[in-house]
């Protein structure tokens, strides 16, 4: 039974800084909204060109991205485990193998869930040369909204330590729609505006939830990097 109980210890103890529910919003974001819009960069033709110069930074971020998930996966079944005994009470239960229903095995509706409906709204009836902004806008806005999930080596909920923003996808970001907004006419631009404060409104709602970690939206780095990319003005809706 010591054994037992001592193994119970040592998993909770390695548990991580995300609870699964944070794991599981930020595979959402980069299934749902972050890696569909880098492969929508890649399309072709599409309505957001993408430089040859380019290209290749966007392909490596769809790597980046998927080796992301799959590393967040690893850490979701490494959390589940670790909260399946949470406490001695628990441990205890366990060794005497009365531990009732894993609520880790509950499914988790996440506050990206507003995200991605917002997105399906917006796509619902859209051309595809609207989809394309549509996700490119979701995209830019996530890179103002998310941090790293999977480098959370300084971050703790109690100091309000944060993991460290998409730096890298902001600055490929600004790149892209830098050349992007100077070969868009007036509609199309004042479309990517729309769909972009469209996704921030979606943003700043989800990342009110404070029990949910991988979420800080940024609205005052959107606005500036709307401003640098040619935009002007972007209506960005969050009061930061």
């Amino acid at each position: 039974m010591t054994s037992a109980l001592s193994v119970r210890a040592s998993r909770r103890g390695a548990r991580k800084f995300l609870e699964p529910s944070a794991i599981i919003e930020a595979i959402s974001i980069e299934e749902s909204i972050v890696l569909p819009g880098y492969q929508a960069l890649l399309a072709s033709p599409g309505t957001i060109k993408v430089s040859e110069g380019l290209v290749g930074d966007v392909e490596a971020a769809v790597l980046r991205h998927q080796a992301v998930v799959a590393r967040l996966r690893l850490m979701l079944a490494e959390a589940v485990d670790a909260e399946r005994i949470s406490s001695p009470h628990d441990e205890a239960l366990a060794a005497l193998g009365l531990v009732g229903p894993d609520s880790a095995d509950t499914p988790v509706v996440t506050s990206v869930a507003r995200s991605v409906c917002a997105l399906d709204a917006a796509v619902a009836d859209a051309d595809d040369a609207a989809r394309m902004l549509i996700a490119v806008a979701f995209l830019l806005v996530a890179t103002h909204a998310l941090t790293d999930p999977t480098n959370c080596g300084t971050a703790s909920p109690a100091l309000n330590l944060m993991p460290p923003p998409l730096h890298r996808d902001r600055a490929l970001m600004e790149r892209v729609m830098a050349e992007a907004v100077s070969t868009l006419d007036t509609p199309a631009r004042a479309a990517l505006a729309g769909y972009i404060t469209t996704a921030s409104a979606a943003f700043a709602d989800a990342g009110g939830v404070k029990q949910l970690y991988v979420l800080r939206f940024n609205p005052h780095s959107l606005r500036t990097s709307c401003r640098s990319a040619g935009l002007g003005e972007v209506e960005v809706l969050g009061s930061r």
